[in-house]
């Protein structure tokens, strides 16, 4: 049972974006070593796991156009160093073309451990994704949101879906990310846990058993952060633009308000089996219309307080109008093919054109 305890705070965000480096021809591109000799000691820009990949991690934030800023600011910083280095920054889920060493590994000792632990997980080679953090300063509560938002997250996967190409052709799949992540024995919706200690009991578990090396390495679909006070939601693939990522994290933000509302009034929490759950999320991955009308009944009110309304459903009319990323990505493919041309669309949605 969580406390009755006051639950009105300000919700804090930050995300955490993953980014491909690949070569004009659409090869993937070992580069971040150089790329990060020349971001100028940006501490919020670091490599990933894969030695074509980089990260950036945006500040605490606390509205969105403050949230926006920072994104774009990154990628623009990302990007010029990775011309430098002669490659594009892709904000895209999975590589499109099978080039390059996609089994380059980051020369980290945590990511190679990884590696050994889990070899196919490896061989999939990397994966973007972005990872939304929403401050919950107690975790009691955050425990609390974990079960909660488990039946929300297919329709945060479909507003966020941005990996139909992989291979030289497309997959089938509006997130092949998501498909590819499955290699990882705990990427999976958080179970059903009554309070912090069980979940934190459940991911000693998970860490002694092998399931996980450590536990950050735990890769619940939404997770309670092994570094800050916050819950962190990974479902997504990485934005294909900044504007994609601004409408998944204000709507985190919302939907994680108005959780946090259920559970300061009692309500009453409708059990959702876990394979049901799974079921929907594939479905969602391979193409399937998440219930995004239901979602956005849900956080309405609670995007009003936070002054969010207008450029939420604006971001949501644009999708509607443009697509989602895998929508656009696919509409790339069509036009150009496994060309360079549809490298260089990519890198020109990923970068903004200023601050």
């Amino acid at each position: 049972m969580v406390p009755d305890r006051t639950l009105r705070y300000v919700l804090t965000m930050g995300v955490e974006e993953e980014f491909l480096l690949l070569h004009p021809d659409g090869a993937v591109a070992p580069a971040a070593p150089d790329v990060m000799r020349r971001v100028g000691g940006d501490d919020r820009i670091k490599p990933e796991y894969m030695a074509y990949q980089l990260e950036t991690a945006t500040p605490v934030c606390t509205g969105l156009s403050e949230l926006r800023r920072e994104l774009t600011r990154l990628r623009l910083v990302a990007a010029r160093a990775a011309e430098k280095a002669g490659v594009y920054l892709v904000a895209s889920g999975s590589a499109p073309f099978p080039a390059g060493p996609l089994d380059a590994l980051s020369p980290d000792d945590r990511y190679r451990k990884l590696a050994r632990r889990f070899p196919e997980a490896a061989v999939a080679g990397g994966t973007c994704g972005c990872h939304v953090h929403i401050g919950i300063p107690d975790r009691e509560i955050a425990a609390a949101v974990l079960t909660r938002i488990r039946p929300w997250l297919p329709a945060l996967l479909a507003l966020t879906v941005n990996s139909p190409v992989a291979g030289a052709g497309d997959t089938g799949w509006a997130s092949h990310r998501y498909r590819m992540q499955l290699s990882w024995p705990t990427f999976m919706p958080p179970g059903v846990w009554p309070s912090a200690e069980r979940y934190d009991r459940e991911v000693s578990s998970l860490v002694a058993s092998g399931g996980a090396v450590d536990a950050a390495g735990v890769y619940f679909l939404a997770r309670l952060s092994a570094r800050y006070p916050t819950i962190e939601v990974r479902v997504a693939d990485t934005g294909l633009s900044v504007d994609d990522t601004v409408l998944f994290a204000g709507v985190t933000r919302a939907l994680v308000a108005s959780l946090i509302e259920d559970i300061r009034q009692r309500a009453k929490l409708l059990p959702t089996p876990g394979h049901l759950v799974r079921e929907q999320l594939l479905a969602v991955a391979r193409g399937s219309a998440g219930e995004t009308a239901r979602l956005l009944a849900k956080i309405t009110p609670h995007l009003d307080e936070a002054g969010d309304t207008g450029e939420i459903y604006a971001g949501i009319e644009r999708l509607r109008r443009e697509g989602t990323g895998a929508e656009r990505q696919r509409r790339f493919w069509q036009q150009y093919g496994p060309t360079s041309g549809f490298v260089g669309a990519l890198a020109a949605e990923t970068v903004p054109l200023r601050l």
